[in-house]
């Protein structure tokens, strides 16, 4: 019976883990797509930042709506609707002609994918028992950490045999057949499901450390998803690299931060998840700064892979601790809240900040701007303390993730 219950965990686990993955790579893989989409449309780099924003928006609508959805149709028909819609979506991309449609595309793209990250959350949390949490929530965060390395590589290949348009059209057939085969093998959940009100969201929007979170989401999810979204023009515009080149630079950077996770779920239960969040941060916006000023490809090399590296670390303690935020039966308004915000400012807002400077000086200069912000708060999470956040003497030094 015990085998089963592990089993049951690590199977649930890797299904999630799958389809996160997807959902992820569906969004980052306009990043190394950029440069040809900046061409092809004669954007500037304001504009082509504008694209993830875009997405962001779509992002920020939808985990904000997900709470009613999935109170309607339970989490898991959520994570469905979330995987194949994301997937139509990316199909009906392909066709789309005019910068206009694209745009269009793009916020809806942001609108399916949206809905995924609450309940697959809520569902790990329910699925992992709570002096694991960390470390289940480090295996889960090996989905984007893979599809960084999978985006760039994806679009390498599609830019080599074929065009973006038909790289986007089987991309998004193969999540549409992702959803028809989790709904066909992943257990039917009957788990009672509360839907969000105005008084619960007050709860928690009034507690000060909420929104101190949302603020070191926003640096690192800015730190990651950010950086990344940019790092394609920097290296074409500052660097001097072909669109195909600077996807393989792209790939080839991330993969020493595929573990990383797992080492800083580890770290996160050890030794408390405040100390793990507040080095990742500060040690993510320092190589930023470095990447920025660095004037030779061994550098920029050295500095985008170890940027990565640490900023993944910040994931695994922040979802532990935001995961915990508010009532019991409603853990997952806390990330519907939280996450919306954070991904619309550090993955949308950013971007089309440094594009902006991009403009008037160089991404370089913009990532040197967002690193000193990144590691501004950093400093700050050093003088906060959130409850039941750190290790119980006795207990195997195993974090209690409050």
């Amino acid at each position: 019976m015990k085998d089963r219950s592990v089993l049951r965990i690590y199977g649930g686990l890797s299904l999630l883990t799958g389809l996160f993955f997807l959902n992820f790579t569906s969004r980052v893989i306009f990043s190394p797509l950029l440069p040809v989409l900046e061409g092809e449309f004669h954007l500037d780099h304001a504009q082509s930042g504008s694209f993830f924003l875009l997405i962001s928006a779509g992002y920020f609508i939808s985990i904000l709506s997900s709470g009613w959805i999935s109170f309607r149709i339970n989490h898991k028909k959520t994570i469905l609707l979330s995987t194949v819609a994301t997937g139509t979506v990316l199909c009906m991309l392909s066709f789309c002609s005019s910068l206009w449609l694209v745009r269009m595309g793009l916020l809806s793209l942001g609108l399916a994918a949206g809905l995924y990250l609450p309940s697959g959350l809520v569902s790990i949390s329910r699925l992992v028992p709570p002096s694991y949490l960390a470390r289940g929530m480090a295996v889960h965060e090996l989905a984007p950490n893979f599809g960084f390395v999978a985006a760039p590589v994806l679009a390498d290949m599609v830019l080599r045999y074929w065009t973006w348009r038909q790289g986007l059209m089987w991309f998004g057939l193969l999540m549409i057949g992702a959803g028809l085969l989790y709904a066909a093998i992943a257990a039917e959940t009957n788990e009672p499901t509360t839907p969000p009100n105005f008084a619960d969201m007050q709860e928690i929007v009034s507690r000060g450390k909420f929104w101190l979170i949302t603020l070191f989401f926003s640096l690192a999810i800015c730190s990651s998803i950010g950086i990344y979204a940019m790092l394609p023009l920097y290296l074409v515009s500052d660097q001097n690299l072909s669109a195909e080149q600077a996807s393989r630079f792209l790939a080839y950077s991330r993969i020493a931060a595929l573990m990383m996770p797992l080492v800083a779920g580890w770290l996160g239960d050890r030794f408390g998840h405040k100390a793990i969040m507040g080095m990742a941060l500060l040690l993510a916006g320092f190589f930023t700064i470095l990447l920025g000023l660095s004037a030779t490809l061994p550098w920029v090399f050295t500095f985008v892979v170890l940027q990565p590296m640490v900023s993944v670390c910040f994931f695994p303690s922040g979802f532990a601790v935001l995961s915990a935020i508010g009532p019991d039966d409603r853990k997952g308004l806390a990330v519907s809240l939280c996450i919306p915000v954070a991904f619309l400012a550090g993955g949308g807002l950013l971007p089309v900040l440094i594009g902006s400077i991009g403009d008037f000086a160089s991404i370089g200069v913009g990532f040197g701007v967002t690193g000193a912000a990144i590691m501004g708060g950093a400093a700050l999470s050093f003088f906060v303390s959130f409850e039941k956040d750190a290790r119980v003497p006795g207990e195997k030094g195993v974090a209690n993730n409050g």
